[in-house]
């Protein structure tokens, strides 16, 4: 079969590789569309500590049902894999505090066994269940799916942090997460979602979204200045910083009302992950600081069920549809702001 294989930072490549057996109790999907997601751009650059070349990446998987040997799933079935399998055993996985999507066994296609930049995938047993593999309606356009898993961690962390009725939101950063995460603020009532980026291009496709009251290019104009106008001076109730800049993150915090949150959801490089922020500003204001990134089974459903109902339009977001064999141009557009959301085509020439 067709995949791209990842031999270290900066060396992948589109070639042939052996296809996959069916696992026993697990299911062989036929991959039709796999998103071309910003962690694996990373990976595909700097490596991962957890991926050991050489080795198929990918966890945005939608596709069918090739072979099944589990009982819940049948030849033909279209099905979107949840890529954060948890174990359900660990003390994160069964405490109450709803934690579990920091499971300390975590099953992570791309990373655990074969992901999906690939004709084909093996999924084993553990993930081969409703909990994890979930079918999807036989019309339901497979290119949207992939856009679940991006939308859970947003879904997710606005459960988190509370975003409310009569919020004003300022997200910073116009990728997949930042125009997910304002999206996401409007479909929770919030008031008025101020949209900050630096790429003109990238915040020039971002007002395709109606979600959005206000765009800013702070290279152009003051944020500040924006959002003291926008907020009669208070500040925003919720900064959400959806881009890996450390400087964003400080700044932030200058944005926000007393009592105002701040959630850290774009992770920085590792090599440069320190940042420096006002201790008394947060102490006077008593600024809530919450991180976030991931997510629970529960909330992966939901999001799912968002872009299966039509409550997020997830057609807006996919911008680029190209064959699997053209992903250095994907990850490309995606660096330059040209496109939103690439979804790889593993059949398509």
């Amino acid at each position: 079969m067709k995949a791209v294989i990842f031999n270290g930072p900066n060396d992948f490549y589109y070639g042939d590789i052996e296809t996959p057996e069916c696992p026993k109790n697990g299911v062989l999907i036929k991959v039709i569309s796999v998103g071309l997601c910003g962690s694996d751009i990373r990976t595909f650059t700097s490596g991962h500590k957890k991926v050991k070349p050489p080795f198929v990446i990918g966890h945005e998987v939608a596709g069918i049902i090739e072979k099944s040997d589990s009982e819940y799933y049948k030849a033909g079935q279209k099905v979107m894999l949840n890529p954060g399998i948890t174990c359900g055993k660990c003390s994160y996985c069964t405490s109450d505090k709803h934690i579990k999507n920091l499971c300390k066994n975590i099953t992570v296609p791309g990373m655990n066994f074969y992901g999906g930049y690939a004709q084909y995938m093996a999924v084993p047993a553990v993930g081969s269940t409703p909990e994890f593999l979930h079918i999807l309606p036989d019309d339901f356009n497979l290119d949207l799916a992939p856009l679940s898993e991006t939308l859970a961690s947003v879904y997710s962390t606005h459960d988190f942090i509370n975003v409310t009725k009569g919020d004003i939101v300022l997200v910073i950063g116009a990728g997949p997460l930042g125009n997910l995460h304002s999206a996401m603020a409007k479909l929770r009532r919030a008031k008025k979602v101020i949209l900050s980026e630096v790429n003109q291009p990238r915040l020039d496709k971002a007002k395709r979204f109606d979600y959005i009251d206000v765009f800013v290019n702070p290279t152009k104009e003051s944020l500040e200045e924006v959002v003291m106008r926008e907020t009669n001076g208070d500040g925003v109730d919720v900064a959400i910083t959806a881009c890996p800049v450390g400087s964003a993150q400080e700044e932030a915090t200058h944005y926000l009302r007393p009592r105002g949150k701040l959630l850290l959801f774009g992770g920085l490089p590792h090599d440069n992950c320190r940042v420096n922020f006002d201790s008394n500003l947060i102490h006077y204001k008593e600024l809530q600081l919450c991180g976030g990134y991931s997510f629970d089974p529960a909330s992966f459903k939901s999001a799912l069920d968002l872009i299966i109902e039509g409550k997020i339009d997830a057609s807006k977001f996919v911008t680029h549809t190209i064959p699997l064999r053209e992903i250095k141009h994907g990850i490309e557009m995606t660096k330059t702001g040209e496109a939103i959301k690439v979804i790889l085509k593993p059949w398509e020439e």
